[in-house]
């Protein structure tokens, strides 16, 4: 499943809908490798980037949430850790099976699924409660 930024999913915090956009890029990179048969050091590059830069991401998202003294912060956690867990797992099955159909369809699926759901239940949330907190 390819994934395409659009101004639905803009959270109106330059910094996150930044970071998004390059997110999207690169699990599309990574399920146009799997498509591609690329080689395994080709693919395991791509998604350990994936990986490392979600850290990146999230921390980046957390700390704002903190800073904005963010209600929903707490909720934000609890899936940024589900996910963070799901793709050690990717890593360590790719690692032990190499490209397989099952990692494809993770990728595909589920990963692009959490992230579209989370976006716009999760991160549009906080990109309202910014706008509407009092200065």
């Amino acid at each position: 499943m390819k994934i395409a930024w659009s101004k639905e999913l803009a959270v109106g915090v330059a910094e996150i809908d930044e970071q998004h956009q390059q997110w999207i890029k690169r699990l599309n990179d990574v399920a146009a490798a799997l498509a591609a048969h690329v080689g395994p050091a080709k693919l395991g590059q791509t998604l350990e980037f994936l990986a490392d830069y979600t850290q990146t991401h999230f921390a980046t998202e957390e700390k704002l949430m903190a800073a904005a003294q963010y209600p929903g912060l707490k909720t934000q956690l609890a899936q940024h850790q589900e996910l963070t867990g799901t793709l050690k797992e990717i890593l360590r099955d790719f690692s032990e099976e190499g490209a397989t159909q099952k990692l494809a369809e993770t990728v595909n699926n589920y990963l692009g699924n959490w992230l579209l759901t989370h976006i716009r239940e999760q991160d549009l949330a906080f990109g309202r409660f910014l706008k509407n907190k009092p200065a």
